[in-house]
């Protein structure tokens, strides 16, 4: 997954974010501002092939050179957590080969 947009964090700094990694957990991001950890981003997501975007509100846990972070889900909206997880879901099926093995 490789998703630009902009985030907001506690300070309603306006702070641009590429997702990088998402799961159930959490999201995987780079940045080119300067994060702290404990800090609250909010930002919504389109994640491709869902139908609309969704909300999500991540706790900074760590950070690392070159402006890499990860981050635990704060708060997701009920719904959005179900978007969420069925396109997880569809991510995660393992396909059939074409030819037989």
């Amino acid at each position: 997954m490789m998703a630009s947009v902009k985030a907001s964090d506690d300070s309603n700094r306006t702070v641009l974010i590429t997702v990088i990694d998402i799961g159930d957990g959490g999201v995987g991001l780079v940045t080119k501002s300067k994060l702290v950890v404990g800090n609250v981003l909010s930002f919504r997501l389109l994640l491709m092939g869902a139908t609309r975007e969704i909300y999500i509100q991540a706790r900074v846990l760590w950070t690392k050179e070159y402006g890499r972070a990860g981050c635990e889900f704060a708060r997701i909206p009920p719904v959005d957590l179900t978007i969420l997880h069925d396109w997880l879901k569809r991510k995660i099926q393992i396909k059939k080969p074409l030819i037989a093995v």
